[in-house]
């Protein structure tokens, strides 16, 4: 029987994902399999690969099986037309967030940040196309894949997009979601829409969470004189544009932390620029001077949590959650990775402490990935039954997913049945 274990990767241009048991380098159902474009050894046309990239529907295709407007020829070739969506971000009160809010695209537990808001709360965003969000966000990982597991639909993209006609995009199966430390965000159910369109999504609505203690604003912001508060505003409103200039965003939050050192906004803007710039030293020092100029700041906790996954630094990724969660005990997906690294280090309980809470939570359904996390801490203690019934419920959550975490939750406990290690399950009614 072979040991489990649990990897943590960075991928691509991001900072990092929680991925169990190898997870990454999987892509989701809706990928291009074919791989040839439809065209055999002999480079004849070939029918059997071909037709089924065409059956599926993925965006780029020029003849499209299931296209409800007739199996038309797309005139734009393999050219995939661009699908924009705005909306706004208030909370509960009706004003805009007072920080940038990042604005994430989410399909079965992956999260796909797609844009920042502006001082209006307002977002507009090309569905996919800003790659420049990745690098600052550690939820996603390979093609745009965040931790959860991978979505397996015939016919979706990796970002959970399909294409259903000429310049038509089927996005029912994700919704948008805010996140801003200290408040919990509704979720808009996204569906149909047109490139052609006003894609109009509506306003996201963010609630205050109970039991915070930190502060999503830094109190020592007020304290700024003019001159750093005209300099960190310069460098927001870089790193708000479509296409930043970090560099130049990095240059202003340098020069307000010069003029009043205890700039902890500003110390973590810079943090988010030179993470942006793949400058992870960098951005930990920049994260950490916020931190230790502000201790109950919430906004630079995360990315730190998250540079911990991306390195592998369980020691550092148990500290940083502990610290956080005693400001924001609400922190589902930072109790997520302060489970990841209780269990690298050998702390059971602990994992399973983290996993309850979480469960117990307003977002106990955005981390499908609880059940697998306690199922490993069952087969860590050698009670295979137990951690069967974990495993199972993780596969039954996940459905028809594809993702490559869950086809080996799947061959485990096959193998285990065949062994003799656990008890067939009952077929399903």
């Amino acid at each position: 029987m072979r040991k489990s274990r649990l990897v943590i990767f960075a991928a691509c241009f991001t900072l990092g994902a929680v991925t169990l048991w190898g997870q990454g380098q999987g892509q989701s159902g809706g990928n291009s399999s074919g791989g040839t474009s439809g065209r055999d050894t002999g480079g004849n046309t070939g029918r059997q690969g071909g037709t089924q990239q065409q059956e599926q529907g993925n965006y780029g295709n020029t003849r499209r099986q299931n296209d409800p407007f007739g199996n038309q020829q797309d005139p734009f070739g393999n050219q995939m037309r661009p699908l924009y969506l705005h909306g706004q971000v208030v909370t509960d009160d009706g004003l805009p967030p007072s920080e940038p809010v990042v604005v994430k695209r989410v399909c079965q537990g992956n999260a796909f940040p797609e844009d920042y808001t502006d001082s209006k709360g307002r977002f507009s965003f090309q569905v996919g196309g800003d790659l420049s969000m990745l690098t600052t966000d550690a939820s996603v990982s390979g093609a745009r894949m965040g931790p959860g597991a991978g979505f397996g639909g015939a016919g979706y993209s990796n970002d959970c997009v399909r294409q259903v006609g000429m310049g038509r995009y089927d996005l029912s199966s994700s919704v948008l979601r805010a996140e801003l430390p200290g408040y919990r965000s509704d979720d808009v159910q996204l569906g149909m829409y047109s490139s052609m369109g006003n894609n109009d999504v509506g306003v996201i609505v963010l609630h205050r969470l109970e039991g915070v203690v930190g502060d999503v604003v830094s109190a020592l912001t007020l304290g700024a004189p003019k001159p750093a508060q005209k300099a960190y505003q310069s460098g927001l409103r870089e790193m708000q544009k479509k296409k930043p200039n970090y560099k130049k965003g990095v240059a202003q939050f340098e020069k307000a932390v010069r003029t009043y050192p205890k700039f902890a906004a500003a110390w973590a803007a810079m943090g988010e620029a030179k993470r942006a710039m793949n400058d992870t030293e960098g951005a930990k020092a920049a994260f950490g001077k916020a931190v230790e100029h502000d201790p109950k700041y919430l906004k630079p906790y995360e990315p730190l949590i998250e540079l911990a996954v991306a390195q592998s630094d369980w020691d550092s990724l148990e500290s940083l959650g502990s610290a956080y969660l005693e400001l924001n005990p609400n922190a589902g997906s930072v109790r997520f990775y302060t489970a990841v690294a209780a269990l690298n280090t050998g702390k059971t309980d602990k994992a399973e402490e983290m996993v309850l809470a979480m469960r117990a939570g307003e977002n106990a359904d955005h981390f499908p990935q609880s059940f697998q996390i306690m199922g490993l801490v069952h087969e860590k203690r050698a009670e295979f039954e137990e951690a069967a019934d974990q495993y199972r419920s993780f596969v039954r959550v996940m459905g028809e997913s594809a993702a490559p975490n869950v086809q080996q939750v799947k061959r485990k406990l096959h193998e285990w049945e065949m062994l003799g290690v656990i008890q067939k399950a009952e077929p399903a009614p």
